[in-house]
């Protein structure tokens, strides 16, 4: 048969995480197999499942075929799981590698051939799978892990040279007297009218991507965490800065997060393609929403508190009922990745809008939603997208350089503001709607007035440059 093979176009944005090239795995059954025989113990030139077999399948199966991704049913995360095979069967018949579903596909004798989307595998590679099947299949020796997926060693790396932050998020608190702003493993609560320092929530794991405040002021969120490790989401309490409690559950660095209008849930969009929503007062999850197929850039409660949005990068927005977890409907108009995602005020309609340019805006019914208008609104992509509070004004920010407005109603324009000094990641506008606060790559913050578009003061860089280690300096010194 004919290998299919193509190139998976992989986008990134701003700091985005390092994500994992997707390499297909291990196919479905098409009928029903034997049960599994029981493993043999193995004979002296029998391939090792923990050596050989797990880190064979670890490295070409694990973007398809994980917990967090588990196409078809099949798990690979451990032997027992990798044997038990998915929603059609089994992949794997020990002593008989030529009728293993897993042999057949990645010898190509079955459609589609595996990998999927990747190179096939070696001539050495296929010999060593169906030497171990024919030899039994045997597991892991009673001292040996099960885990075939384990998590990858991540070095602390510090740079040589001053690095500023950039500012990855922005958020102002309920009463607009309070601005956050996220940055590299910490969060600056500032002032906005004085621009001055009030507070650091620091002890983040990575960069903090969203922030979200409690309905009633008292409490901030901040999520991010590790990329490809775990997304955590510490919660603060805003008058004291003491930390009140993380929350963890992601399998990779989490991108948006939402607070629910009455105050009990959090709702989390992350890289490892989950929407997960969070009891706050138990600090635990309650429901894994898992629809999307790529990852979740943003998530937005409905102002009634009944809906949750997502958008992802496989060019979706999804509508998930809250009470029940249920997913109600799809739109998929969209060409490309989307980033950014909003409800109008009035709960009736979403706007998103991404990498292919351009602004979407739906009509939300109850079972369905349709495209209500679209606009390819900048020369570049869009990197983010809120709606004002008197639901008349959607701005923009663009990798073009731009910050732009236009009117809901029409996305006609009515403002820019052109020629930032780098990409504007984090866009938030006062609840009065009369400050635009704007975060950029290159670290720095500035506050518009959201009528005539004139900076309030001049831009701030809004965290301090690390200091370098007396080594770095006597190194330096040495030269």
């Amino acid at each position: 048969m004919l290998n299919r093979r193509v190139i998976q176009k992989t986008v990134e944005i701003g700091m985005a995480c390092a994500g994992v090239a997707t390499i297909g795995t291990v196919a479905y059954l098409a009928a029903p197999i034997p049960t599994v025989i029981a493993a043999t113990t193995p004979a002296h030139n029998t391939p090792a499942y923990s050596q050989e077999i797990a880190p064979l399948l670890n490295k070409n199966c694990g973007s398809c075929h994980s917990s967090t991704r588990h196409k078809g049913g099949l798990v690979m995360d451990s032997y027992d799981s990798l044997m038990r095979g998915g929603k059609h069967g089994q992949v794997i018949l020990p002593h008989d590698a030529k009728a293993s579903r897993m042999i057949r596909m990645i010898e190509g004798e079955d459609d589609p051939q595996m990998p999927l989307e990747s190179d096939p595998l070696l001539p050495a590679q296929v010999a060593i799978l169906k030497a171990w099947i024919d030899a039994g299949a045997p597991g892991p020796a009673a001292n040996e892990t099960t885990e075939v997926f384990k998590q990858p060693s991540i070095p602390d790396i510090h740079p040589e040279v001053k690095v500023v932050s950039p500012v990855t998020s922005v958020r102002f608190s309920p009463t607009g007297d309070l601005l956050a702003v996220g940055g590299y493993q910490q969060v600056r609560l500032i002032d906005p009218a004085s621009e001055n320092l009030i507070a650091t929530l620091p002890g983040h794991a990575d960069y903090v991507r969203s922030i979200a405040f409690s309905p009633d002021g008292s409490l901030i969120a901040a999520a991010g965490g590790a990329p490809q490790s775990q997304g955590e989401i510490k919660i603060w309490n805003v008058q004291t800065h003491h930390l009140m409690k993380t929350l963890q559950g992601h399998k990779d660095c989490i991108y948006s997060i939402a607070w629910s209008p009455d105050g009990k849930l959090l709702a989390s969009g992350s890289y490892d393609r989950m929407v997960k929503l969070w009891d706050v007062a138990a600090g635990k999850e309650l429901i894994n929403l898992q629809d999307h197929i790529d990852a979740v850039f943003a998530v937005a409660f409905s102002p009634d508190g009944k809906r949750l949005a997502s958008a992802s990068q496989d060019r979706t927005v999804k509508i998930w009922n809250v009470a029940t977890g249920k997913r109600l409907y799809t739109v998929s108009d969209a060409l490309d990745g989307l980033t950014s995602i909003a409800f109008s005020a009035s709960g009736d309609q979403v706007a998103s809008a991404g990498y292919d340019k351009t602004i979407y805006i739906w009509r939300l019914a109850e079972d369905d939603g349709h495209l209500s208008r679209s606009l390819i609104a900048d020369e570049d992509g869009l990197l983010a997208l809120i709606w004002s509070p008197d639901d008349k004004t959607i701005v923009t920010a663009s990798s073009d350089g731009s910050i732009r407005f236009r009117d809901a109603a029409t996305l006609n324009p009515i403002g820019v503001i052109d020629k930032q000094s780098d990409w504007v990641q984090a866009l938030a506008i006062s609840p009065d709607g009369k400050w635009l606060a704007a975060g950029r790559y290159d670290g720095s913050l500035s506050l518009y007035d959201a009528k005539s578009y004139k900076p309030m003061k001049d831009p701030m860089t809004v965290f301090d440059p690390p200091q370098r280690t007396n080594q770095n300096q006597a190194s330096e010194a040495g030269k």
